[in-house]
């Protein structure tokens, strides 16, 4: 858009200007300037096929279908690639800042080719770390002061090696203004208004709902006000709450509220609002609000934690439709006809929408709503050209950690991405990190390993290579006392009951090893987990875990705390009676030692998907160590009181994610 002010002073002989009854419009001169440059490539892309109707919007009550038509907006708009300047640099020099439209086959191309890299590997790293440090600390002339110290460094230290003096120049001798070059800006006639529509969309059908609106700012937000507005829930109330939700332990990837429950939930956000209905509702709602009203909101919450997944079936988008059908219903009959809005009626529709669009990650706004934080941020001088200048940074920090992977392709550069990582806004992929184990890992094995117990993983099954850190820790010893349970562990899983401890100093029996590598954290598919490491911090350390009933039937979910993460090597004996297994069998074995809750008896809180534990931990066992391919799920977990004055927990399982 131009400033309002722009005064049109130039005859406009656009093909759009030209058809009309005037034969010229008036334009500003940098949009005069900019349609002649679009005028040398416009007999070339029309003849490009352009599958579109075009409905003048004085006849907006018909659509005809206009073949051959070549005066679409599209073919009227200029392009421009702006790879060698930023926008901030744009002034009204449009005659030498405007470059010529060039019609390029992008789909051959390595988006992150660097042919003029220096071949020397710390010079490639010299160069990576300035343009990306550029890219993030360093505005305007900045860039060159920056460039030219390192130079003299270079030159002081010897090195036949220098920067290009420009900050464009280091970007294209790196590759990194490749990332941006599909970036063109559009300019179309001002004085010409057609709309668009492509002749196959379903205005209805190809509308997508957003669930984080229609949802969790919508539903959710409308019924607490209800709440509070028929003084179903009033201070005393959320008193009450609010001391239960300061007990509450939530996973890292869910926002936590404690004052704004007791505050009566103002200046929510999407986020917070998300982690009410999944979390923090099943629990405090329970005895606050009339049986039937917290039945009805249990359809909802179970509808959502159906939708919210990555990953879902067919038959789960079945059964959230028919859970936000029951809500629908109920509603209609709990609540006056009031409640009911169109956001509600479209709640009916998100399972089509699912059906045709695919997970509600693909396109809900959460990621549009915490971009905008982003993109606010962005450094521009305030002169046209600024939605360029946005996207530019915004797809260069999107893509900087496949860019850093990219281009540093030597196992003897793998130092240097821990120093770049903290360069960039996004994880960098670990493709370049060798992984632990020597076969490729496949989704529906893992998925197979912590969904069935009856054949449960041993530990040296693969993993992701995104899931370990790029930096280990030093051997430890591990404690004696959990040595003996990794011990059993093996001897158990394994069938080798003369299996030594490493202190029997016997030569006829092969003895564990007791030396381990203790990691922070892992990141399996999007789930992240860490132990608690001996501290206090516990999110992202409470998960859950399937175990077969002593009967042999009955399928139990148990939950516990991660104390820590660790590998353990572990080579089969050569005694070993299955030779197949010696054969695939991987060394490195991945672990998490588990303090796992107590069992209770009471059941009386399975319908709302929460269960009763006790607040103490289970005696330590070979149990105690389990595969991390085993981990079903992260919980939330909250501690109450009975009339009784009997602490008890409870124990929320929260979605599973599954980025694949």
């Amino acid at each position: 858009m131009f400033p309002s002010t722009q005064i049109h002073t130039l005859d406009c002989h656009c093909i759009k200007c030209h058809n009309s009854h005037q034969k010229s419009s008036y334009a500003a001169k940098r949009t005069e300037t900019r349609r002649n440059k679009r005028a040398r490539v416009e007999a070339a892309m029309r003849n490009m096929d352009v599958d579109t109707e075009v409905i003048p919007t004085s006849r907006s009550n018909s659509v005809e279908a206009m073949d051959g038509q070549t005066n679409s907006p599209f073919l009227d708009a200029a392009s421009m690639f702006d790879n060698d300047r930023d926008d901030n640099d744009f002034d009204d020099n449009v005659e030498d800042e405007v470059n010529e439209i060039e019609i390029e086959d992008f789909n051959s191309e390595d988006p992150f080719a660097a042919p003029d890299m220096p071949e020397n590997e710390v010079h490639q790293f010299i160069a990576i770390f300035t343009v990306l440090f550029a890219s993030r600390h360093v505005v305007d002339k900045g860039a060159a002061v920056l460039i030219e110290f390192i130079n003299n460094l270079l030159r002081i230290y010897d090195q036949d090696f220098q920067l290009p003096t420009s900050l464009a120049g280091l970007q294209k001798m790196t590759g990194f203004s490749a990332i941006t070059k599909g970036i063109k800006k559009f300019v179309v006639c001002q004085d010409c208004h057609t709309l668009q529509r492509l002749g196959y969309f379903d205005l209805v059908r190809g509308t997508i709902i957003d669930p984080m609106h229609n949802l969790f700012l919508g539903t959710s937000k409308r019924l607490m006000d209800w709440w509070i507005d028929e003084k179903t829930i009033g201070p005393e109330e959320f008193a009450s709450m609010e001391k239960i939700a300061e007990t509450m332990v939530l996973p890292r990837d869910y926002t936590t509220l404690t004052t704004k429950i007791g505050k009566g939930f103002s200046y929510m956000k999407a986020d917070e609002w998300k982690s009410w209905v999944l979390v923090y509702s099943p629990v405090l709602l329970h005895g606050i609000l009339p049986p039937l009203q917290f039945k009805n909101w249990m359809y909802f919450v179970d509808a959502c934690r159906y939708y919210v997944k990555p990953s879902i079936t067919f038959d789960e988008i079945t059964t959230a439709h028919s859970l936000l059908e029951k809500f629908c219903n109920a509603c209609n009959v709990d609540y006056t006809a009031t409640i009911l809005t169109c956001n509600m009626h479209l709640h009916l529709h998100l399972h089509e929408c699912i059906r045709d669009f695919g997970p509600v990650y693909g396109y809900w706004l959460f990621g549009f709503e915490r971009y905008n934080g982003i993109l606010k941020n962005f450094k521009t001088n305030g002169k046209d050209g600024f939605e360029a200048t946005y996207m530019k940074n915004f797809v260069q920090n999107a893509y900087k950690g496949d860019y850093v992977n990219a281009v540093l392709k030597s196992s003897s550069q793998i130092p240097f991405i821990h120093t770049l990582s903290k360069l960039v806004t996004t994880s960098i992929p670990a493709a370049t990190v060798t992984t632990l184990s020597s076969r490729p890992f496949r989704l529906q094995t893992f998925v197979q390993g912590y969904t069935d117990p009856y054949n449960p993983p041993k530990g040296n099954e693969p993993l992701p290579p995104s899931t370990f850190p790029l930096k280990y820790k030093k051997p430890s010893v591990m404690d004696d006392s959990d040595y003996l349970h990794l011990l059993e562990y093996y001897q158990v899983v394994y069938n080798l009951p003369d299996l030594a401890s490493y202190q029997d100093t016997s030569y006829n029996r092969p003895a564990l090893d007791n030396q381990i590598i203790k990691l922070k954290s892992i990141d399996i598919l999007g789930q992240h987990y860490r132990g608690t490491n001996n501290s206090t911090i516990s999110r992202g350390s409470l998960v859950q875990a399937k175990f077969v009933g002593s009967n042999g039937n009955i399928i139990l979910g148990f939950a516990g705390q991660i104390q820590y993460l660790f590998t353990h090597s572990f080579q089969l004996p050569p005694t070993h009676n299955l030779h197949l297994t010696r054969m695939v069998h991987d060394h490195q074995h991945v672990f998490a030692f588990i303090k796992w809750f107590c069992t209770s008896s009471d059941r009386s809180r399975e319908d709302d998907g929460v269960e009763f534990c006790l607040p103490t931990f289970s005696p330590d066992s070979y149990h105690s160590i389990i595969p991390v391919h085993r981990i079903l799920l992260e919980v939330a977990t909250a501690t109450i009181a009975t009339s009784r004055n009997v602490s008890k927990m409870l124990v929320i399982p929260l979605p599973k994610k599954l980025y694949a």
